[in-house]
């Protein structure tokens, strides 16, 4: 998953050590521009989503961040997961300050760190927010590389702009690729183009040599609008799935005109069924008309996606869709909304949920505990679970991630990351409802269906209640649930 993609806990580039390029941080006031870019140490405290009431220990990163206007430090979200202490230092001292999190979207990989010392900002000269350069441009990309303490300068050109994954959250977003190489510490470094930040360093891939990513500012600009009400919204999804129009063939199918293209609407989320209907025609978005392959022309002539039409909208913003539809067209005017998932997204900054009972440890399905899983491919049943929609708020996939030992439990203990379907032959829709069956159910028996095949697995209701507490003695666990669950 995503450690395929080389996720910076640091981020772009090492080589060379450059002079700062007059043109890209030209002086301002007699004050170095690059005194702005900082290097940003974390503690955090990283939890165990296989056996969950467990922490993996105090771990350590670096990072790289640039002071914008307002006195804050713009870097990465993936820099400040799970974050308990977090320092800032810059190249014009040796002081080390203490910062906390203003605010920060995982959705986007951003985040926004203050430093209540006044004195920290007495030879800064922020930066401003540019506009994202065309491609072919050249790029100065500033941070600190882990390896030493020194600020690191490389030149980079932006080869293409376009919606690609991104490897902390998993949505599909606008980023640029820089032809720069990838190395740990320098993730929420700025690049800069004639003194404006034009993007955050972000990530790598592993499947190219000297390619790196950077957020653009049109995903940044999304971020400092979405926070200014004092909260967190993230991005919305369009909701659909489309397919290219590039044949003639399905073009005619579709009741399409002559000198008409857009897209062909194969797949339609629960949340716009209303709305789309499978095979409209999507012909433009706000008034832009989309091409045959879903592109879009901009003003400077380079395409894109007309997804990042939507992207740019906040969430409870509509966008305007003309739609052919059995060769008519019409409007629709469509909400930005969440996509709402039975499989968590990342718990970042959350801690896992669980429930033991018998030496059944069941926990709730999320990106987190698959990541867990490492290099190993999961069961495909979990995986098919990442992309099906909730049937209502309420609604969670719960894992059994493992058994706990214990002459109760003999004859299940090779069970694990095996998806609770029923209890008793009832479907069960989170952890709360699980609990309940177990603790006010009537019945002498309990009987766990798991997967698709339904495997039966039956005990004793009470034995498993009675005999839960010496299970978790003998395991050092502290409680049979998660503080949430209390």
């Amino acid at each position: 998953m995503k450690k395929r993609l080389c996720l910076l806990l640091a981020s772009l580039l090492f080589g060379t050590l450059f002079a700062a390029d007059t043109n890209n941080f030209p002086p301002v006031g007699g004050l170095d521009p690059l005194n702005a870019v900082v290097k940003i140490d974390t503690r955090s405290y990283v939890p165990n989503y296989f056996i969950p009431w467990l922490d993996k220990g105090q771990d350590a990163s670096s990072g790289s961040g640039v002071v914008i206007r307002g006195n804050q430090i713009l870097t990465n979200a993936h820099n400040l997961v799970y974050a308990t202490y977090i320092t800032i230092s810059k190249q014009s001292s040796d002081e080390i300050y203490e910062a906390k999190v203003k605010a920060i979207d995982h959705d986007c990989d951003l985040a926004l760190l203050e430093v209540n010392d006044p004195s920290f900002y007495s030879d800064i000269i922020s930066f401003d927010i540019g506009e994202t350069p065309p491609p072919q441009t050249q790029v100065s990309v500033a941070g600190f590389p882990i390896g030493g303490d020194g600020l690191f300068i490389t030149q980079g050109i932006i080869s293409r702009i376009e919606i690609h994954p991104y490897v902390h959250s998993w949505n599909y977003l606008l980023a640029a690729q820089l032809d720069a190489a990838i190395n740990p510490g320098n993730s929420g470094g700025p690049v800069v183009s004639r003194g404006r930040v034009v993007g955050i360093a972000f990530q790598g891939n592993d499947s190219g040599e000297g390619l790196g990513y950077m957020i653009p500012t049109e995903i940044i600009r999304h971020f400092l609008k979405d926070i200014e009400d004092g909260k967190v919204d993230g991005f919305g999804l369009i909701g659909f799935r489309y397919a290219s129009l590039d044949n003639e063939d399905a073009r005619e199918y579709l009741k399409m005109k002559k000198g008409q293209t857009g897209v062909r609407i194969v797949h339609v989320n629960k949340i716009n069924q209303q709305l789309l209907h499978l095979d409209d025609v999507l012909l433009a978005v706000d008034g832009v008309k989309i091409a045959n392959n879903g592109n879009i022309r901009r003003e400077t002539g380079d395409a894109r996606s007309f997804v990042t039409l939507v992207n740019q909208k906040q969430i409870g913003e509509t966008v305007k869709l003309s739609i052919l539809r059995d060769g008519n067209e019409i409007t629709v005017e469509l909400p930005v909304r969440k996509i709402e998932y039975q499989c968590h997204r990342y718990l970042y900054d959350k801690l896992p949920d669980f429930y033991i009972t018998g030496g059944f440890v069941f926990t709730s399905l999320s990106y987190s505990f698959l990541d867990e899983w490492g290099k190993r491919t999961p069961p495909e049943e979990l995986s098919r679970k990442m992309f099906q929609e909730k049937d209502d708020d309420e609604q969670e996939v719960i894992v059994l991630s493992t058994v706990l030992a214990d002459k109760l439990n003999l004859g299940y203990q090779g069970f694990r990351l095996e998806i609770l379907t029923k209890v008793n032959g009832k479907a069960v829709r989170n952890l709360k409802e699980l609990i309940a069956v177990m603790e006010k159910s009537e019945d002498e028996f309990i009987t766990f269906y798991f997967g698709e095949q339904n495997t039966p697995v039956t005990l004793n209701r009470k034995k498993m209640l009675e005999r839960t507490p010496a299970i978790l003695q003998n395991y050092r666990v502290p409680a049979d649930r998660s503080k949430s669950l209390k």
